[in-house]
């Protein structure tokens, strides 16, 4: 099926926007970078759909991209997609295969059973590559063996970086799924602001993390190991949101290194205000031993900061310079690096001119254009297959089967499933007079019922509230 738009460009590009309102995504990571991918097919002149938690998830968009086409996920909007059809089935792109913790439904049941081709974004598989530090508990390494199970389900895989493509094909073991490198972006609030002077010396900048491949505790001996006269009329501020531990431990180091007044640990800042420090600042370092694309760099780039950042992992294609490069794990030389972007007035113009070249590669119209590529060209016909247009789908709560099968009865419309409290599935056969109903324990409503998989729920008003756990997921109405 194919939906066209009115310059023919053929079936929208939807796109998982449950990020923006997630309660670890959201304003950060995967959320920002879910928004980046949006403002980016708008930059070339696509209109994605962008499917989301609700009414409430839908104004938060349009809140964020005001002129975003932004809808519930479910049924609803799935049907009236695919209504607009004729012989292509739109992409879905599923953006949350890779959060921590993992969504119930990276790919929504509308999703699947609509038949429409997937496309996963894949951010990094740091902690497949490290599970002594990722995943010593069980549920951490259960959580990693199902978004491995999840990511070779898909039609497509778009890679942030070449390296994370290299390394998720190999630790995800996904064979023959096809993996595309389509790169990232930065914001358009990240840019050069006409009349802030830089200023000389002045602030160096270090956007971090308290996780130990963010590097800090290095930085900070580095910067002891900078001659006093270059660092003295200087300030390293560090911007890293992390825990008291981690704020007790760094600052510790820095008082055990006597550095004192030369640096500032500024904990986790606005997003206004990192970008008047980026533009102001005199240097900004990234010292990250790995990162799925490392936007940090492209972010301090385009806000016209000199910038120098650890060789390795994504870090060599983003800076795409070895002369803004260091050994992350070589303390000397990271103060050595540090030292002559401070110093050495035609290595900054170097630096300067590479940062042009960073932000001027890392845009919005390039990560569209990219993405459009790669779900227009040639992958389209490897993924062609029927779709499926969505029946209509009731479901009916209640805590007896007998008083869930008189509300069915009572409706208007088939019911698909019946959901009853645990004693009344003892022995039941799955069937309602002549429509045969699926039968499933009360609790799974708002858990393991996605909030897609029904058009219409209907429950007991007179059930026992504690036996619907879960139902606030759900729209539901009342029998």
């Amino acid at each position: 099926m194919t939906v066209v738009p009115p310059d023919g460009r053929g079936a929208p590009i939807i796109i998982d926007g449950r990020a923006l309102t997630h309660p670890t995504a959201a304003g950060r990571g995967i959320g920002r970078w879910v928004t980046t991918l949006v403002r980016s097919l708008h930059a070339v002149g696509e209109v994605p759909v962008v499917l989301t938690d609700g009414s409430a998830g839908a104004r938060e968009w349009q809140r964020t991209l005001p002129d975003v086409d932004a809808r519930p996920l479910d049924r609803s909007s799935v049907r009236s997609l695919l209504a607009e059809a004729s012989s292509e089935a739109p992409w879905f792109v599923a953006t949350q295969m890779m959060l921590h913790p993992v969504a119930l439904d990276p790919i929504p049941s509308s999703v699947n059973e609509a038949g429409l081709p997937v496309a996963a974004v894949m951010y990094d598989v740091i902690p497949q590559r490290y599970p002594s530090r990722y995943l010593v508990s069980p549920a951490a390494r259960r959580q990693s063996e199902l978004r491995g199970a999840l990511a070779r389900t898909v039609d497509l895989m778009l890679a942030i970086s070449q390296f994370a493509a290299l390394t998720a094909r190999h630790e995800l073991s996904l064979g023959s799924i096809p993996i595309v490198d389509i790169g990232s972006a930065v914001e358009p609030a990240f840019r050069v602001a006409p009349g802030v002077a830089r200023v000389r010396p002045g602030e160096v900048v270090v956007v971090g993390g308290a996780d130990e491949r963010k590097n800090i505790p290095r930085l900070l001996r580095a910067w002891e190991r900078i001659p006093a006269a270059v660092r003295a009329p200087r300030r390293l501020v560090v911007v890293a949101g992390v825990d008291r531990a981690t704020h007790l431990r760094w600052n510790h180091e820095v008082v055990h290194l006597g550095l004192g007044e030369s640096v500032t640990l500024a904990g986790g800042v606005p997003e206004a205000e990192l970008i008047a420090m980026l533009q102001r600042a005199e240097l900004s370092v990234f010292p990250s031993t790995e990162e799925g694309f490392g936007l940090p760099v492209v972010e301090a780039a385009a806000c016209g900061c000199p910038v120098i950042c650890a060789r390795g992992s994504s870090l060599d294609q983003v800076a795409g310079d070895p002369a803004l490069q260091f050994d992350p794990y070589d303390v000397t030389a990271m103060a050595g690096a540090i030292e002559s972007a401070l110093v050495d007035d035609a290595h900054r113009s170097r630096l300067s001119a590479s940062a042009r070249r960073i932000a001027e590669t890392w845009t919005p119209p390039a990560l569209g254009s990219r993405v459009v590529a790669a779900l227009r060209g040639e992958y389209r016909p490897m993924c062609a297959r029927p779709v499926r247009l969505l029946e209509r789908r009731v479901a009916v709560g209640a805590e007896t089967i007998e008083r869930a099968r008189a509300i069915a009865t009572g409706l208007d419309e088939p019911v698909h499933t019946l959901f009853v409290a645990g004693e009344g599935l003892a022995g039941e056969e799955n069937g309602l007079g002549s429509a045969e109903s699926t039968l499933r324990p009360v609790g799974m409503l708002g858990r393991d019922a996605a909030p897609d998989e029904f058009d219409r729920v209907v429950l007991d008003e007179r059930a026992d509230a504690g036996s619907m756990t879960g139902r606030r997921r759900l729209v539901v109405e009342g029998a």
